[in-house]
């Protein structure tokens, strides 16, 4: 059983890396982020993080993201979260710089199956974005997209300290003809710095569909993220 969840984490992207667009580009990234839970009760928690994104390594700022939510845990294993965002991302009108926002309402449901050794995350995500984007006359609209995510990954712990990690993510939208927007495939590991503190260091593939108005091609981006992750109901 656990080879089979491993060849599916694994592979569950073939098809779509057999059908891409022959148009591809490449761009190489770096992540940093803080993500925090804090329990207010027995059964509801605040959640959140922070994020930081570059391209071409840390030598271009991309985007600052600022996420928030409320989580109601069904049982100790599953979880029921509703949230909101914001992000700030770098664009371009006419070559000239400018900052875009996205307001994001979200909505997840997180199942965790313990598989001793192995632990299994299972994430389904909802989210209704609301995006600035350049148009041709030099001003800026908002486009209204509904995406839904979903997330398998699976954890094996090393040592009292220190577990690995892989697992895919796949993005799906309506508002356009191949509605595949995002494929992510990431392997990594976790470091205890203390008991309520993680370390995630890792490396995430992401495959990004783009459309301009010339062409549809495919944004093939090597990430090194590196994430500070702080749970509050630890002690």
């Amino acid at each position: 059983m656990i080879k089979r969840l491993i060849y599916t984490i694994s592979f569950s992207g073939c098809y779509y890396f057999a059908t891409a667009q022959v148009q591809t580009t490449t761009t190489m990234a770096a992540w940093g982020g803080y993500f925090f839970t804090a329990p207010v009760s027995s059964k509801w928690s605040l959640v959140g993080d922070a994020q930081v994104r570059s391209k071409n390594g840390f030598s271009q700022l991309s985007q600052f993201l600022i996420r928030a939510g409320v989580a109601y845990n069904v049982r100790p294993n599953w979880s029921i979260i509703v949230g909101t965002a914001n992000f700030q991302s770098t664009g371009k009108v006419f070559n000239e710089a400018i900052l875009l926002n996205e307001f994001r309402l979200w909505q997840e449901n997180a199942l965790q199956l313990d598989l001793s050794p192995f632990s299994l995350f299972f994430r389904t995500r909802m989210e209704q974005r609301w995006l600035q984007r350049p148009v041709t006359d030099s001003t800026v609209g908002i486009n209204y997209i509904n995406r839904l995510r979903n997330k398998v990954s699976i954890t094996y712990p090393l040592s009292s300290t220190l577990m690995a990690e892989m697992g895919t993510e796949v993005m799906v939208v309506s508002h356009q003809s191949n509605m595949m927007d995002l494929l992510r495939a990431f392997g990594g590991m976790y470091v205890s710095l203390n008991n309520n503190v993680r370390c995630q260091i890792q490396y995430l593939y992401q495959c990004q569909y783009k459309v301009d108005a010339l062409a549809h091609y495919r944004d093939n981006q090597h990430i090194i993220r590196i994430n500070i992750l702080q749970d509050f109901s630890r002690r």
